[in-house]
C-alpha cells in the first residue's frame, strides 16, 4: 500500500514537473525569451546591428555602456557587436575580446594572413556592407569562413559590426539583403571635338537623349564647357550602378555614335568612371565626414 502511494506521489510530481516545464517553454515562446546563444542567421546579424545603430543615433555616446556590456541583449549571443572608429582606425568596443579595445583595427590579421581590418575600414568608408575572412570557431584550431556586417553611422564616428560563421551565402547575396554591393557611379566624359565635328557631336547627343533617359538605372546627365580650355566639353552622367552604366555603353545606337566620334568627330577624349563613396549637400549632411560637420555646423 505504501509503495502504491509513493508511486502515485512520484508520478504526480513528475507530471506536474513536466507540465511546469511545458508552461515555462510556452512562456519563453510567448515572451520572446531567447537562449544565451541563439541560432544566428545573416538576418539576425543585420537586425542586431541596426538596433544598435538606432540606439546610437538616439543617445549618442550615452548608448555605449549598454552596447559594450557583454551581458546586454546585444552581446549575450553569437552575433555580438564590435564598434569601430574608422576615422582613427581604433576599436571602440569588443565585449567578447576586451583586450582588443583601443587597438588599431587595421593591424588585425585573420588566420589566412589577410588584413581584414583594412578591408573593414574600406567597406565602412564606402557606406557599409559585408566582408569575409578566415577565423577559428570557439574551441577549435581550424580556420573557417566568417562573415561580418559593417554599418557606419553617417555624421558619427561609430561603425557598428557583428558577424557569424557562414559558408553558404556569397558576398553578393549578403549585400543584396542590406542594399549594399551595387554603388552609384559617375561617368565623366571629357571631349574636344574637331572644329568640323563639333556640330555633329551635339546633333548625336540630342538624338540619343530620349533613349538615354529611358535606360534602366539612369539618374541624370549634364554637359559643361571648360572655362580654361574653350572647345573642351564635359558630360557628367550618374547611374545607379556600374552595371547600369555598362548597359548604356553597350546600347546599339550609342555604340554607333561612339565609333563615329572616335573615327571622325573627336580630336581627343577621356572617359573616367568612379563609384560614389560619399554624397551630401548644404542641407542634407548625413554622409558628410564627422570632421567637416564639426567645423561647419555650429
Amino acid at each position: 500500500m505504501r509503495k502504491r502511494i509513493l508511486t502515485l506521489f512520484l508520478t504526480a510530481v513528475a507530471v506536474g514537473t513536466l507540465n511546469l516545464f511545458s508552461q515555462n517553454m510556452s512562456n519563453q515562446i510567448v515572451t520572446g525569451y531567447k537562449p544565451l546563444l541563439q541560432e544566428e542567421t545573416p538576418q539576425s546579424v543585420i537586425a542586431n546591428v541596426h538596433k544598435a545603430v538606432e540606439l546610437l543615433k538616439q543617445k549618442g555616446s550615452d548608448a555605449l555602456p549598454m552596447l559594450t556590456d557583454p551581458k546586454s541583449e546585444f552581446n549575450d549571443r553569437d552575433a555580438y557587436l564590435f564598434i569601430i572608429d574608422v576615422d582613427s582606425s581604433l576599436v571602440v568596443s569588443n565585449p567578447r575580446f576586451p583586450e582588443r579595445t583601443g587597438g588599431n583595427i587595421r593591424e588585425h590579421l585573420d588566420w589566412a594572413g589577410k588584413h581584414y581590418g583594412v578591408e573593414l575600414c574600406e567597406v565602412a568608408m564606402q557606406g557599409g556592407g559585408w566582408i569575409e575572412f578566415i577565423w577559428p570557431k570557439p574551441g577549435t584550431n581550424e580556420g573557417v569562413r566568417k562573415i561580418s556586417y559593417i554599418c557606419p553611422i553617417p555624421g558619427m564616428r561609430y561603425t557598428v559590426c557583428a558577424g557569424i560563421y557562414n559558408d553558404t551565402m556569397t558576398l553578393d547575396e549578403l549585400n543584396a539583403l542590406t542594399g549594399h554591393g551595387k554603388k552609384k557611379v559617375a561617368v565623366i566624359f571629357e571631349v574636344t571635338p574637331t572644329s568640323e565635328g563639333k556640330a555633329d557631336y551635339f546633333k548625336m547627343g540630342a538624338a540619343l537623349k530620349n533613349e538615354l533617359s529611358q535606360m534602366p538605372g539612369f539618374i541624370s546627365v549634364e554637359r559643361f564647357e571648360s572655362i580654361n580650355n574653350p572647345g573642351k566639353f564635359l558630360s557628367l552622367s550618374f547611374w545607379e550602378s556600374d552595371e547600369a552604366a555598362a548597359g548604356w555603353r553597350n546600347q546599339a545606337n550609342h555604340r554607333q555614335s561612339q565609333k563615329m566620334g572616335h573615327d571622325a568627330l573627336f580630336d581627343n577624349y577621356r572617359i573616367s568612371v568612379g563609384e560614389i563613396t560619399r554624397e551630401y549637400t548644404k542641407d542634407n549632411r548625413d554622409e558628410a565626414p564627422a570632421d567637416s560637420n564639426a567645423y561647419i555646423i555650429d
